[in-house]
């Protein structure tokens, strides 16, 4: 609090370091050690009406910070302006604006939305991905003033993100760090008003302490075990495929097998393990770059000038879904870090194939009428037929392989027209699919 101006009230003290804290939290090159981690978190959890679609896999680019200048520029010359709390982005890309509201009326985001032309004085043209606009306030205080931006209160916020961050998280990271996360819960609750914890969860966190010890080793194992299968997953998928008569592996290093289908007509795909979340599986000829589109990818070319779609599941953002719930979910992915035309053009193609796609989908996919994840599919983890739960993760990976892939040219050939379909549209090339 030393650092915050004494002419200021009380109140007013408290919600501006709040806002500090919480752009601290958010920015990785902060020294909380957190790295993205946390950031990851707020923007995974952001609610489903704000329709942030965006590729945060790779967050070196972002940039966090309070209290960011917005203008209204008409000509080169200022005509107003103000300081949004929070701003999120990443240039040229995307940006997140984010409103802090605790006892104060709206009076901002109408402007913020329709008459800002420049964040930080970068025109919000050149930011060619997505705009996306967030009103964080108090149960009992009015929705944002205008309908764009996305309304999440503080509650929500606590009981959805910031608890169960701490819980998941804790024990990996500086004390100092796990303090003042819960000094920021604690300050976010009485600042707001929310009621205290309860019994309940004063017991639970007294039983955490008495047992850290053991809880920590434990939590440390399965870490180690989790971070260990997030890179053989693709060795793993490709022998049980190999042992079922559904292939071959025709090429494999340390993050990538090359599997060949027994079918002819699915050709060559790629398993691709270089992100600790993003589990990759695409087929042969779904990504090459767009100065080539003849050069075939496997992995990010250093321009990133690349279009490329494939299925993928997410190991930490559905991390919590596969432990607790015992779910794999699937996905078939419009990639977020493509040209933006070609995303559009992507979804246009596969819009029009809808009847097709219904008709090819197995029962346990389906549509999503989303641009990005365009289709979802989720299989049952079962430990208990298993060895372990990695094994059993590994079976629902190759069920879902043969439901979507193996087992379904149909819907292969579908997404092949989609694929080169948008090209030609975007890029006035002709490309075929070749088998390998």
């Amino acid at each position: 609090m030393d650092v915050i101006e004494y002419s200021l009230g009380t109140q007013q003290k408290a919600e501006v370091y709040i806002n500090r804290l919480f752009a601290y939290f958010l920015d990785p090159e902060q020294p909380h050690r957190m790295n993205s981690e946390f950031l990851r978190a707020f923007l995974n959890g952001l609610p489903d009406a704000c329709g942030f679609e965006e590729d945060i896999h790779d967050l070196s680019d972002v940039v966090v910070d309070d209290q960011v200048r917005l203008t209204e520029q008409v000509g080169g010359e200022t005509l107003s302006s103000g300081f949004v709390d929070l701003a999120v982005q990443v240039p040229n890309e995307w940006f997140l604006l984010v409103e802090l509201k605790f006892s104060a009326e709206d009076t901002q985001t109408e402007f913020y939305r329709q008459d800002v032309t420049h964040i930080d004085g970068v025109p919000k043209d050149d930011y060619e991905s997505g705009a996306y606009y967030l009103y964080l306030h108090q149960n009992d205080r009015p929705d944002a003033n205008d309908p764009e931006f996305s309304n999440w209160t503080w509650t929500a916020f606590v009981e959805t993100v910031l608890t169960n961050f701490i819980v998941n998280n804790a024990p990996r990271y500086p004390q100092r760090t796990v303090v003042q996360l819960h000094e920021f819960v604690d300050d976010i609750r009485s600042i707001t008003g929310m009621s205290d914890p309860t019994d309940d969860v004063d017991e639970k966190v007294e039983l955490y302490l008495d047992h850290y010890d053991a809880i920590a080793d434990v939590t440390d194992t399965f870490e180690n075990q989790w971070e260990t299968f997030s890179h053989n997953w693709p060795s793993r998928l490709s022998d049980r495929l190999v042992t079922a008569d559904e292939g071959s592996i025709r090429s494999e290093s340390d993050y990538h097998v090359l599997f060949e289908c027994a079918n002819d007509a699915i050709g060559d795909w790629w398993f691709r393990s270089t992100s600790s979340d993003w589990g990759m599986i695409f087929k042969h000829g779904w990504w090459r770059h767009t100065d080539d589109l003849t050069d075939v990818l496997h992995g990010r070319p250093d321009d990133r000038n690349d279009a490329r779609s494939g299925f993928h599941h997410r190991l930490e953002n559905d991390r919590e879904t596969a432990i607790r719930d015992n779910t794999l979910t699937l996905y078939f992915r419009n990639m977020g870090a493509n040209d933006q035309s070609f995303i559009d053009a992507v979804s246009e193609h596969f819009d029009e194939r809808a009847d097709a796609i219904d008709a090819a989908l197995p029962d346990a996919a389906s549509r999503t009428e989303n641009k990005r994840n365009m289709i979802s599919a989720e299989y049952d983890i079962v430990p208990d037929e298993h060895s372990d739960f990695f094994a059993a993760y590994v079976a629902a990976l190759e069920r879902g392989f043969s439901d979507l892939v193996v087992e379904n040219p149909d819907l292969i050939a579908i997404l092949d027209d989609t694929y080169t379909g948008a090209v030609a549209e975007v890029y006035n090339t002709q490309i075929t699919m070749s088998t390998q």
